[in-house]
């Protein structure tokens, strides 16, 4: 099996631009999987490059130049109709031209449920997507790649096993899901399949695409836009109004559900390109909307570069400093550009007398909380207010929109751990436990009760190593700790239940070091409904 793989990737390189790395998506058996006669193949038809039988799920991994690296990822899906992977036009140049963009790019080789060498066939292409997201996120740091810049892009079929990973990442189809976040943080579809429901279909049911009939049951299940939900990621969706083999209705269908849920999304319509232009040059508008969806990815701030030039005047002694991210230069300079959710907070509905309406305030932990159990705020209409990679001084500055000017019964203020990252900036855990207790003061002013968070552990930050957080970590919950007794506000102590020995944040409850998982949250959230509830007693 091995030397049919190396083969097969001899064989790939001959036809498309050879790829760095070509990693096996499964390091054991395949799940899933079956004995079969009928070994992989690649070929070209009419400039396009297909792939037929896969058995060998992998990803072709394309990194840019490390000058233009800014750390996003993209796995990239080829359509094909489920019956085969359109490998070149559809994957490898389109790599190939976001490496020239500082991204970095992989190539998806899935199964396909049309193979006879599969099992659970509408399962596995889902779940080499998943495996996918995780197999680059387990490697993000031999990648450079920032874990939560990692999106999929797919096209045609492809597009709709794309729309497919960015609506069902709550339902995991791999093997240890606790341990990755399965979502991705945006996607880019291309003439995608979305739909399976009849009257969006096109000469014939199109739940032929899955390999043979299905239920209605699974038809909605496979029925992207009716999984749409808050949660689901940024998207960018492209699609010509004479697609004959999807048809447009697709994507419309789709950008509809997707702002009828408050999801940022930008769709391009084009008049003429019909069906699987990709990177083709057909001398239409079509030829130029990779570099509309660049555009969007640099609005979206996912371009930056991921580490600066060093400034000419530096002296060889600074050289050993820990590299600046781009992301540092922002936030220093321009590190408030405005509330991220007053669109969000202007929808709110006025809080009641005796509305017992709860606020979550914090950074990516309590942003990425919604993602991973989006029902644990659902079921009692909690909001969350989590910006990734804020600080509390930032926090501070936008408490009133978010939190005051929400009459929330109780905030939930959990901060800190970036101040202790350095993200904008030096500071003391003296100057980041008094932004807190300006928080907390602000609220009880306000007569909001309110519930202070311990920081997390956390042994280690990936995106910014050798700080040694542990000891500054445990030493910040001890001055919170206090201030709470002292002023009577509810603790909550994650701290001590996701501790492990060295006082960082215990394997089975992170994916990263310093952001829970699944499992991580699920410790978390009754000991936060204690303590909201201990909060409304008082």
């Amino acid at each position: 099996m091995k030397f049919l793989f190396l083969f097969f990737a001899f064989v790939i390189n001959y036809f498309v631009m050879p790829a760095q790395q070509i990693i096996p998506l499964y390091a054991g058996k395949i799940p899933n999987s079956l004995p079969t006669k009928n070994l992989e193949s690649v070929s070209e038809e009419n400039g396009i490059v297909k792939i037929i039988n896969v058995t060998e799920p992998a990803l072709m991994v394309y990194l840019p130049p490390a000058e233009l690296a800014n750390g996003t990822a993209i796995i990239i899906c080829p359509g094909g109709a489920y019956s085969f992977l359109a490998s070149g036009h559809e994957g490898t140049d389109v790599a190939t031209e976001l490496n020239k963009a500082g991204i970095a790019a992989f190539v998806l080789k899935y199964r396909l449920p049309n193979d006879a060498a599969v099992t659970n066939k509408e399962q596995v292409p889902l779940q080499d997507a998943q495996q996918a997201i995780k197999l680059v996120r387990d490697h993000a740091a031999e990648w450079h790649i920032i874990s939560n810049k990692v999106g999929i892009m797919g096209f045609s079929a492809g597009g709709h096993l794309a729309a497919s990973a960015g609506t069902h990442f709550n339902q995991s189809f791999i093997e240890n899901p606790s341990h990755t976040n399965l979502r991705p943080d945006f996607m880019a579809l291309v003439y995608p399949v979305i739909s399976f429901q009849d009257n969006i279909t096109h000469k014939g049911s199109r739940a032929n695409l899955l390999g043979k009939k299905i239920t209605q049951e699974k038809k909605n299940f496979y029925s992207n836009e009716l999984n749409v939900t808050a949660n689901t990621p940024t998207t960018f969706l492209v699609h010509a109004s004479d697609d004959s083999g999807v048809v447009v209705d697709n994507s419309i269908v789709f950008y509809q559900a997707l702002v009828g849920h408050y999801v940022p999304a930008e769709m391009h319509l084009y008049e003429k390109g019909g069906h699987g232009f990709g990177m083709l040059n057909n001398k239409l508008t079509t030829d130029d909307w990779l570099h509309r969806m660049i555009d969007w990815l640099k609005q979206k701030k996912l371009l930056e570069p991921l580490i600066l030039p060093a400034p000419k005047a530096v002296e060889k002694s600074e050289s050993k400093s820990i590299p600046k991210l781009a992301s540092d230069d922002l936030n220093l300079k321009k590190w408030w550009s405005g509330n991220q959710f007053a669109a969000a907070n202007k929808l709110l509905k006025p809080a009641l007398p005796g509305d017992e309406r709860i606020v979550f305030m914090g950074n990516s932990i309590t942003e990425s909380w919604q993602t991973f159990d989006s029902v644990f705020f659902t079921k009692k209409s909690y909001i969350n207010r989590g910006i990734s990679g804020q600080t509390t001084p930032q926090m501070l500055l936008r408490f009133r929109e978010d939190v005051i000017d929400l009459k929330p019964a109780v905030v939930v203020i959990l901060a800190g751990i970036n101040d202790i990252a350095e993200n904008t900036g030096p500071t003391t855990i003296e100057n980041i436990a008094g932004n807190i207790a300006s928080m907390a003061e602000l609220a009880k002013m306000n007569h909001i009760k309110v519930v202070i968070s311990s920081v997390l552990p956390a042994f280690d930050f990936p995106w910014r190593p050798d700080l040694e957080p542990a000891e500054k970590i445990a030493a910040l919950n001890s001055l919170l700790k206090t201030y709470a007794a002292k002023n009577n506000f509810v603790y909550v102590d994650y701290y001590s239940a996701m501790v492990d020995e060295r006082k960082g944040l215990t394997k089975s409850l992170t994916y990263d070091g310093v952001h829970p998982n699944l499992a991580g949250y699920k410790i978390m959230e009754p000991l936060v409904e204690i303590a909201i509830s201990k909060s409304l007693q008082q």
